[in-house]
């Protein structure tokens, strides 16, 4: 039997990114023309509720474009799993042609309908590769949102051992699990031979090899495009080239730019057509801010709040709408609440009001942030006076007070005090649902 040659084109971390789509999109279709069998993936965070299309469908376009790239495999990262809605999750995936493969998130019903812990793709020429897929257990949010995640090592090695997979020649990890957990399972798990990682952002532009396992990863945004070459001989793995393709230094055409204005020119005019609320006058950065901190006091029926108006992208027009309110407030974010005793609370909130000063013009990333710079720490629920905090008179004789926040404060490394303190996360609205629901009059 001649040598078998297999072709992995695969894209992650898109977060719905849509500026090189043009270009992936005819990547893909021109390194699929080969002799050599093709296999497309995609290794999660593909959907992003930040692109105007993505949260007017609640993250169907982005499954159409996948089908239009010809993806055939995908798992989920945590931009799905928690950036949807379980009920959004349970729905985008209806009109795939690709499988979903995810082994460690279930729900009270066991295995998400719509994932597989494993699938078996057989070949044209008979050789058997075990298709895995794995997300970062982010325990703490996908609780409340209705799901179940579980330690990702201890679920692939209960998938390794099912009689299908171990007897497979090939066993494939699509994981969205970040550069350290990779390396530990190329230690903990050998039977795996080629990890296609992501979440993380790491980019492996002529790939890795740790502990004999192939390593391939390709950034974010779209800004990298993967290539795997495999070679088997007799059903069995004999090597793997691995290559990053950066997007910038692919071809272009004259078209692409249009098709980037309108997808996004698209998502924006039916977003403007729901109207939320007409104010007198435009809002200015400080009342819009005020406006935010009302809504989540109204939400979570706390007695205080801090907000950085860095997350006023752009204070609130005359007419709001379903858009503006997007363009205001992009951000996959959503609140927590804390109960504390007065003192502790003190604390709590004087940390971030020091460490905010030093935020304050610096550009941030992740975490659900998707402004640009940190802004003015503001806030609603107490005074600071001469360095001291004294919360308002109807709080004076309670003996513990609540304090909400954006989700941010919490999971972002800016606030010591932050780190060790039990939260709620309140679900499963996201900052700006909270907010056009309180300017409807709904909260």
């Amino acid at each position: 039997m001649a040598k078998e040659y297999l072709r992995i084109l695969h894209l992650n971390d898109l977060h719905s990114h849509f500026e090189s789509f043009p270009k992936v999109k005819r990547f893909f279709e021109e390194f699929s023309q080969t002799d050599a069998e093709v296999i497309r993936m995609d290794i999660g965070d593909n959907i992003d509720k930040s692109h105007p299309m993505t949260e007017l469908t609640s993250g169907k376009i982005n499954c159409q474009l996948m089908n239009e790239l010809g993806i055939q495999y995908a798992t989920i990262g945590n931009n799905e799993g928690i950036g949807l809605a379980k009920s959004e999750l349970n729905q985008v995936y209806e009109d795939a042609d690709f499988s979903l493969v995810l082994c460690n998130m279930f729900d009270e019903n066991g295995q998400p309908s719509w994932a597989k812990p494993y699938i078996i793709h057989e070949t044209k020429h008979g050789t058997k590769l075990a298709i895995l897929g794995a997300t970062f257990p982010y325990t703490l949010t996908y609780e409340p949102n209705g799901w179940t995640v579980v330690d990702p090592i201890c679920a692939l090695e209960n998938v390794l051992k099912e009689e299908a997979v171990q007897h497979a020649d090939c066993r494939i990890l699509m994981s969205h699990l970040g550069i350290t957990i990779d390396e530990r399972i190329t230690n903990q798990l050998p039977e795996i031979d080629l990890i296609i990682g992501s979440h993380t952002h790491h980019v492996f532009e002529e790939g890795e090899v740790l502990n004999g396992t192939y390593l391939a990863a390709a950034g974010k945004y779209g800004q990298f495009v993967g290539e795997i070459n495999l070679v088997f001989d007799k059903h069995h793995l004999i090597s793997a080239n691995v290559l990053a393709h950066e997007t910038r230094y692919l071809p272009s055409s004259k078209d692409d730019q249009q098709w980037v204005d309108t997808f996004s020119k698209k998502g924006r005019l039916e977003m403007a057509k729901e109207k939320v609320v007409t104010f007198e006058r435009d809002l200015s950065l400080e009342e819009s801010s005020q406006l935010v901190m009302k809504a989540m006091l109204a939400y979570s029926k706390a007695d205080c709040v801090l907000l950085n108006t860095g997350l006023v992208v752009e204070p609130f027009s005359k007419e709001v709408t379903h858009d503006t309110l997007h363009h205001a407030l992009p951000h996959q974010m959503r609140l927590i609440q804390l109960e504390l005793k007065k003192y502790e609370l003190a604390n709590v909130i004087d940390d971030i009001l020091i460490e905010a000063n030093f935020l304050k013009h610096q550009e941030i990333r992740g975490m659900g942030f998707r402004g640009k710079t940190f802004g003015e720490m503001v806030y609603l629920g107490f005074a600071l006076k001469n360095g001291e905090i004294f919360f308002d008179d109807r709080l004076i004789d309670n003996d513990m007070i609540s304090l909400v926040l954006v989700d941010q404060y919490y999971f972002a490394p800016y606030f010591d005090s932050m780190q060790n303190k039990e939260v709620t996360l309140l679900f499963p609205e996201l900052l700006r649902d909270v907010v056009r629901n309180y300017l409807r009059g709904e909260l």
